[in-house]
């Protein structure tokens, strides 16, 4: 078999569910490419461009604070994802108001946790990556 099987979700709904014949994803562990029968692996992403190549074409999403799993065993892929979209359909007008939010927000961080800080930065660096790509 010269595919495997991705599914994308998001806490509302499943992005995305198909057979592959690659993917190509920027995790924790820098850009990579999932073939089929890919090594076991799981990883972080906080932003990253998805490229899913299929038999009858390509999509391209971005995918933001996300986890990738792959089952060598199951030649299946999940990708759990809080934001993700095919690359078209983004929002800029949506992603600049929530960016303003987020600066505002760390502006103000004297209230925050260590833990929220560093989770509001996370979430600025990829929103202004996505900000970046839907000009």
């Amino acid at each position: 078999m010269n595919t495997f099987h991705l599914t994308i979700r998001t806490p509302e709904k499943d992005v995305f569910a198909a057979d592959l014949k690659s993917l190509t994803l920027n995790s924790d562990m820098g850009m990579m490419q999932v073939l089929p029968h890919h090594a076991s692996i799981t990883t972080t992403l906080g932003f990253s461009p998805l490229r899913l190549v299929m038999n009858d074409g390509e999509e391209s999403f971005i995918a933001r604070n996300g986890m990738f799993l792959f089952n060598n065993r199951t030649n299946s892929g999940l990708l759990l994802a809080l934001n993700c979209a095919p690359t078209g359909e983004i929002d800029r007008q949506g992603a600049l108001e929530y960016l303003a939010f987020l600066k505002d927000q760390l502006a103000k961080g004297s209230d925050l946790s260590e833990f929220q800080v560093k989770y509001l930065e996370g979430e600025k660096f990829a929103v202004e990556r996505q900000v970046t790509l839907t000009k």
